[in-house]
């Protein structure tokens, strides 16, 4: 639900600052947002953190539909957050971590607990643990809850969703069926496919457990479906104009905010989201790189992964701030110099694991940080494991990717324009290393085209 909160925001703040005439509405409108006492940071370090809560909150259910689908609030023990994200927002170098649920933290009663369970005492102790346990100060707070997200998904007419299967999650009540490849996903499945932890594909004559790690994935296909949202909201609202004040009456009045949240702290947040709107700038994802443990009670929970995580936290308290791209034309149309190239500021790198080997994404996205590069997310690879290792980008960034690929030693070039951003690194068996000194980047493979993969030609 940290994506989601993020998705609520971004469709609303897209709209606004795109259809002028509704700007004094929309001052009305966050003027009816209900608030929650806090005590908040007043100082930013080279931008503004906003905590984005997704509460899963079942006070909506009133019907045995619902109730199968969400539980009820005596069923699910109380109300927790589902996920949460931290938004650094920053204009076009704004940057976003999600929390993972099962981290594990010290709460600031002193006892240990994932972090949803902070939630149970209040928003306040979320923000404290948040400051305790990362260092990460809190500037504003937003809270969505379940019923929210399907209103806004219904308002925009649906949300396109690609799946090469039929799937299913009896927890949550997702079923998409025949057809398959690219569905449209109301309010209710698509609410269901966001928050699915037990996916289950109909593969080869049966069905086939495809959850991998749970709120991992989970947090992936948020991530996604939030670009997709954000991408749809926008043609829905250049296409018709007079959805904005729809969209603001389905989403403003249903948050909770910090009494602090302003039209000013409003416009922020829109800036830092704008370039959403593209499918492949603006705002960066990121998740909290962790490694999985037990611990009391048998339960099993996520632990920091410190070293790969820093670089974000650091993002996160406005100490490290990433440059974009140089353009090679001024505003006002004339032509620059060009520059000799990109400079390791200027690439972001995912790292993706298909080694087999556990650790290895996030150890490789610490050395090439360590380097010089912008660390993006350290994930496991859809593929499982890879013979070779790769170093995958889009056409557009052949210079980057080439910088990129002499740092990683045994690494292939394959060009990849389904991606949205990053440079990705897949690390497989025959990784070897991160070079400390850079080998010439013509020495790089060769590169090998792809074409746009299905899914990326349904979402956008």
């Amino acid at each position: 639900m940290g994506r989601i909160g993020i998705a609520l925001v971004l469709c609303v703040a897209l709209v606004a600052a795109g259809v002028v005439w509704v700007n004094r509405y929309i001052d009305d409108e966050i003027e009816r947002i209900p608030r929650v006492a806090l005590t908040t940071s007043t100082t930013t370090n080279n931008g503004t953190n906003f905590l984005i809560i997704g509460s899963d909150s079942r006070a909506f259910v009133d019907n045995s539909i619902d109730q199968s689908a969400f539980g009820s609030e005596a069923e699910e023990g109380g109300q927790r957050s589902d996920t949460l994200m931290v938004l650094h927002a920053n204009g076009d170098k704004s940057f976003a971590v999600s929390f993972p649920r099962d981290t594990w933290v010290t709460l600031p009663n002193g006892s240990d607990a994932k972090i949803n369970a902070a939630f149970n005492d209040g928003p306040q102790n979320v923000v404290d643990t948040l400051q305790q346990n990362f260092g990460v100060a809190v500037n504003h707070y937003l809270e969505v809850n379940f019923e929210t997200f399907g209103d806004l998904v219904n308002a925009i007419g649906g949300v396109p969703v690609y799946s090469p299967y039929p799937m299913i999650d009896s927890f949550t009540g997702l079923n998409i069926g025949f057809p398959f490849a690219c569905n449209v996903l109301d309010g209710g499945q698509a609410l269901a496919y966001v928050r699915s932890r037990h996916p289950e594909e109909f593969r080869n004559g049966r069905w086939q457990d495809v959850s991998g790690i749970p709120d991992l994935d989970r947090i992936a296909r948020q991530q996604e479906f939030v670009k997709t949202l954000g991408r749809v909201a926008m043609e829905r609202a250049l296409d018709d104009p007079t959805i904005a004040p729809d969209l603001a009456d389905q989403v403003l009045p249903n948050l909770t905010a910090d009494a602090g949240f302003d039209r000013a702290a409003f416009d922020e947040l829109a800036r830092a989201l704008l370039g959403l709107r593209g499918g492949d700038s603006g705002v960066e994802f990121a998740t909290l790189p962790t490694e999985g443990a037990v611990r009391g009670g048998g339960q099993q929970v996520l632990l920091l992964d410190k070293a790969a995580a820093d670089p974000m936290l650091e993002r996160l308290r406005g100490n490290v701030v990433v440059a974009p791209t140089p353009d090679t034309a001024a505003a006002d149309g004339s032509a620059t110099t060009a520059p000799a190239g990109p400079r390791l500021s200027d690439v972001q790198v995912t790292v993706r694991n298909g080694s087999g080997k556990s650790g290895a994404a996030g150890s490789a996205l610490q050395e090439l940080a360590n380097v010089g590069f912008v660390p993006g997310q350290a994930l496991n690879d859809s593929r499982g494991v890879v013979d070779r290792t790769e170093v995958r980008y889009r056409s557009s960034d052949a210079a980057k990717a080439q910088l990129v690929a002499s740092y990683v030693e045994g690494a292939d070039l394959v060009v990849d324009d389904s991606l949205s951003g990053a440079v990705v690194v897949v690390v497989g068996k025959n990784f070897k290393a991160i070079a400390k000194v850079q080998t010439p980047a013509a020495d790089a493979p060769a590169a090998t085209q792809t074409t746009l993969s299905p899914e990326a030609a349904c979402t956008g």
